[in-house]
């Protein structure tokens, strides 16, 4: 089974992220949203598409 991020204690002062690694993140975030549009996409076509609504 794959780790687990671990949570971080709220009592510990905010932890910044440098830009490289916000930017790592935002791209991770964009394909994520691009692979869930392309799955749903594909899931709506094999249901028939607009005639199946």
């Amino acid at each position: 089974m794959a780790q687990q991020l671990v949570l971080l204690d709220e009592d510990k002062k905010m932890v910044r992220l440098d830009e490289r690694t916000r930017e790592i993140g935002r791209r991770g975030v964009a394909e994520a949203r691009r692979v869930l549009m392309e799955t749903r996409m594909a899931a709506f076509e094999r249901a028939g598409g607009a005639a199946a609504a």
